[in-house]
């Protein structure tokens, strides 16, 4: 526990922008700097530094940042390029991808989890059809057989 509080020390060090419980946002909010939402925002969340969604926290839309710390509610996909700590507290539906995933027992997450070893930009997730229609060839040293 003493790491997490290590985290929010060198978090508010830095600056932060805070989000109050009583604002509501509509639209996407980019920030250089690490932050923390306590109301609600209607639209992405891109952030190079640390991000806080506190418990009255809502968010629909995807999140984009280095570190997560999420105790409220996120309706969106998740993309941690380190770490992400999911509270037990917390709920989100959506799928999350980070490089270390910490989730706390009672934590509710409806969504595949990913480990992420690349830019998340990068992960296109596989086409379910195209799987369904590839056909494997016979290896070179072996015929095809039939039935007839």
């Amino acid at each position: 526990m003493s790491a997490l509080i290590e985290i929010f020390r060198k978090a508010f060090r830095k600056g932060m922008f805070l989000i109050p419980e009583e604002v509501s946002v509509q639209g996407t909010i980019e920030s250089p700097i690490p932050g923390r939402i306590d109301g609600n925002v209607r639209g992405d969340v891109n952030t190079m530094g640390m991000l806080i969604i506190g418990k009255s926290g809502n968010i629909r839309g995807n999140i984009h940042a280095t570190n997560l710390i999420a105790y409220g509610r996120v309706f969106g996909d998740v993309f941690v390029t380190n770490k992400a700590v999911i509270s037990n507290k917390a709920y989100i539906k959506g799928d999350i991808t980070a490089l270390i995933l910490e989730v706390e027992e009672e934590a509710i997450i409806e969504g595949a989890i990913r480990k992420n070893v690349s830019d998340p930009d990068t992960i296109i997730p596989p086409d379910p059809e195209s799987e369904i229609n590839k056909t494997n060839p016979p290896p070179p040293d072996e015929k095809a057989t039939t039935w007839f």
